[in-house]
């Protein structure tokens, strides 16, 4: 009886230790990397550099918004990210995995996104995207008043 119970435990015991090097899951059981495939990349591409003319890049410029007023909240405001059908948690994973990714910053360079707080800027819905978008573009070749871990 024992020796019938040996394997059992080792295959537990090998559950458990690879639990610890699995990669991040969102809640949805996905990784943030393929929530981004499932609702970004058909319009921002897989590399994030959009469409030109109609889907801004994300590639070398995302990080840009965290350094102005108000870009904190616009990346969460954005219709993709606010009416996505990701929790507040998995939008918050998301964008803390794709930051890091599209360049400027290091995955420490800046304070995570908190599901609380994405919870809050979704409520808070943009009226006029393009427009606020362009003021906010406009704010980078400002010296900058804010720091990227706003």
């Amino acid at each position: 009886m024992r020796l019938a119970v040996l394997p059992v435990l080792l295959c537990a015991a090998a559950v458990v230790a690879h639990a610890g090097t699995a990669p991040n899951l969102a809640r949805n059981g996905r990784s943030a990397h393929v929530n981004y495939m499932t609702e970004c990349q058909g319009c921002h591409l897989p590399d994030g550099s959009g469409q030109k003319g109609s889907v801004p890049s994300m590639k070398g410029e995302l990080h840009r918004f965290l350094a102005v007023e108000g870009g904190r909240e616009f990346l969460v405001q954005v219709p993709g990210s606010a009416n996505s059908k990701l929790s507040d948690a998995d939008l918050a994973a998301l964008l803390n995995w794709l930051l890091p990714k599209m360049g400027g910053i290091t995955a420490d360079g800046f304070k995570p996104y908190t599901a609380e707080e994405v919870a809050l800027y979704r409520a808070q819905r943009l009226v006029d995207v393009t427009g606020t978008r362009a003021a906010l573009v406009a704010k980078f070749a400002q010296p900058e008043t804010s720091s990227i871990t706003r």
